[in-house]
């Protein structure tokens, strides 16, 4: 171990990059983002969550518990933005991004998503609510990536270039979500029973 090592930091994980891991947020492009939001039907939110809280966990040295704070990012990305907000107020640049209103729209989205889903999967209302909730997804996107927008900018990489080309589990995700895009699309096609 060399001397100039603090002892004290955190440890970085297996895999990740030494500025990955000094970087208090994740960081991801806004194609990158958008894509993999979409195409797996918003699923992407749950690992976007979990890799900010786990980056911050790293940068910050708390003490807290990255995935259930992903799983319950309803309760916790209000938290999030503020840190991001103050990390940028900090470095002493300005940002205008109305983090809580961000916070805010992005709860919001997420329980009416959380519901319509919940009511498709008992099969009320199709195809009407189903349609309803596809509706949502790109919204729900756009207002995610604002979010994470300011979260870049926190993370002293504002277009996310860092984090821009799509790894190969991405492209795994991709062609799973071109499949259920697909299989969804064709469900539509059929005549109802």
């Amino acid at each position: 171990m060399d001397v100039s090592e603090n002892l004290y930091a955190p440890q970085r994980a297996e895999g990740v990059s030494a500025t990955e891991a000094q970087r208090p947020f994740y960081t991801v492009s806004r194609t990158k983002f958008l894509t993999l939001f979409l195409l797996t039907f918003g699923s992407y939110q749950l690992y976007w969550a979990y890799k900010n809280w786990q980056q911050f966990k790293q940068a910050s040295g708390k003490e807290m518990w990255p995935i259930a704070r992903a799983l319950f990012a309803i309760f916790f990305t209000h938290a999030l933005y503020r840190e991001a907000n103050a990390r940028i107020k900090q470095n002493g640049t300005t940002y205008d991004w109305r983090p809580g209103e961000l916070a805010t729209l992005y709860v919001v989205i997420a329980i009416i998503s959380n519901v319509l889903d919940s009511l498709v999967r008992k099969n009320i209302g199709f195809p009407t609510i189903d349609l309803i909730s596809l509706a949502l997804l790109p919204l729900h996107g756009w207002v995610t990536w604002q979010g994470q927008r300011g979260l870049n900018k926190a993370a002293g990489d504002p277009l996310g270039e860092s984090n821009a080309r799509l790894t190969p589990i991405n492209y795994v995700f991709i062609v799973l979500g071109v499949l259920l895009w697909a299989l969804m699309v064709f469900s539509f096609t059929l005549p109802p029973e």
